[in-house]
């Protein structure tokens, strides 16, 4: 049975609740709420940002955690331009459902040829349509809660990104590089032998405690680039209200992951503007060559999603 994955963003954490559960029954739930159906044969698994806009970072992992984005349009407010401005630098697709002209918000993005419904309706509708994700490479997988059940032990709930994983596959745990193995596997509650790119999956693990598996571990089969140093061409968005500054001290969303970091580089990058730079973090984090970041100013009183990166 193949999944969807989507994540349903918006500035209203009400509205896109109900948006949510009109698609699946409420789930796990603290700052990202998880809801789950079975539509036409598909498991469909929706993330919705519950603590955004208050927490930037739920409204990043929820993004990380999706195939397909569906965005809640229905008035112009400062959220639904960070909303758009942080798909935009990460490169993501989305469906937005608006009755309103939102040509002035897009089309200065790689989102302005993105569809628009006039009702929430017609979105689910199309969205639900799509094909799940199918992504090639070897397994990683990453993890969003982890906790530990009595009598079963460590638990650890993610989305297999890349590859698929199996009962008795051994893994690494990144950025920490625990060796751990998988001992079961639950897709929508149900036990099965083997996941596949796309599935939401529970998995019980031998070789690691709970509080080893922070939000943002990734299980991967082979070796991932671990570093508190990452050389990057960094784009400033063009309505960022400041320019990106040598020692200025930010936050990376990187995956789940959501890092302070300091910025290294020789001369300012303006707005609308690319540079080489490096991010100094303070903790290591994993990531793959390909991988987009998001750099982030948590104390702007505007737009906090001011630069996307790319590893060099």
């Amino acid at each position: 049975m193949p999944s969807l994955n989507i994540a349903i963003l918006g500035a209203d954490p009400q509205e896109r609740a109900s948006a949510a559960q009109s698609i699946g029954k409420k789930g796990t739930a603290d700052d990202v709420g998880f809801y789950h159906t079975v539509y036409s044969g598909t498991i469909v698994s929706v993330a919705e940002p519950a603590a955004y806009p208050a927490k930037f970072q739920s409204l990043l992992q929820a993004i990380a955690l999706s195939d397909h984005i569906l965005v809640l349009a229905g008035q112009p407010t400062p959220q639904l331009g960070e909303i758009i401005i942080a798909l935009d630098l990460l490169g993501r697709d989305a469906i937005f459902v608006s009755e309103n002209d939102l040509s002035p918000f897009l089309s200065a993005t790689s989102l302005k040829g993105a569809k628009i419904s006039p009702s929430l309706q017609e979105a689910k509708e199309h969205i639900l349509s799509q094909q799940a994700s199918n992504v090639p490479g070897s397994t990683q997988i990453p993890i969003d809660h982890c906790f530990e059940v009595k009598g079963v032990g460590t638990v650890a709930l993610g989305l297999v990104k890349r590859g698929g994983v199996k009962v008795h596959d051994t893994l690494v745990s990144y950025p920490s590089g625990t060796e751990i193995q998988v001992r079961t596997i639950q897709r929508n509650d149900v036990d099965v032998q083997s996941a596949e790119c796309g599935d939401r999956v529970g998995l019980s693990l031998k070789g690691a405690k709970s509080e080893q598996v922070e939000r943002g571990s990734i299980f991967a089969a082979e070796p991932m680039n671990v570093s508190n140093e990452i050389s990057c061409e960094l784009s400033v968005a063009k309505f960022s209200k400041t320019a990106i500054s040598n020692g200025m001290a930010l936050h990376v969303g990187c995956n789940l992951q959501f890092e302070p970091a300091k910025i290294e580089c020789a001369a300012e990058i303006k707005q609308g503007s690319k540079g080489n730079a490096k991010l100094i973090l303070q903790k290591p984090v994993a990531f793959n060559n390909g991988d987009r970041l998001l750099i982030c100013d948590l104390n702007a009183k505007g737009l906090r999603a001011i630069a996307g990166a790319k590893p060099l």
